[in-house]
């Protein structure tokens, strides 16, 4: 027998064997699944505590507190600039500046103030003019 033949068994004889453990490999791999887990063990459960024996009451049901409100008087407002002739504070309730000191109220460039009617100015001290109710702040009418 020739050098290139006796390889050439050998090799053969190594493809077979190759084959072999491959397909081996194969079915292995097959044969479980690799997303199945055992089955778990179950510690015993413990012994059940007695029922109570007096009635049962059910705690009151927890309450959140509100959401804190804004202050009702603060400084100023985002929106709205204060009066630039006289010291005030925003009051939310109202919607206005309350001029500190005096029964005058401010918003959007105008003084207001009430004498019987609503009057509005653009200055502290006036001219004052009067002014109809719906063109008068809404906090400023449940006022009066």
């Amino acid at each position: 027998m020739m050098l290139a033949e006796r390889v050439s068994k050998r090799l053969q004889r190594l493809a077979r064997a190759g084959a072999v453990v491959t397909l081996g490999l194969l079915l292995g791999a097959c044969a479980g699944n690799p997303y199945q887990t055992s089955e778990p063990t179950h510690d015993p459960a413990p012994p059940m505590a007695e029922p109570p024996r007096g009635p049962v009451t059910t705690p009151p049901p927890v309450r959140t507190p509100p959401a804190p409100r804004p202050p009702a008087t603060q400084k100023s407002h985002p929106r709205y600039a204060p009066p630039p002739h006289a010291a005030a504070h925003w009051d939310n309730r109202l919607g206005v500046y309350v001029v500190e000191g005096q029964d005058l109220f401010y918003r959007e460039r105008l003084y207001y103030r009430w004498d019987g009617d609503w009057y509005c100015a653009g200055r502290p001290g006036g001219p004052w003019e009067p002014v109809a109710p719906p063109s008068v702040p809404t906090g400023l009418r449940s006022l009066h």
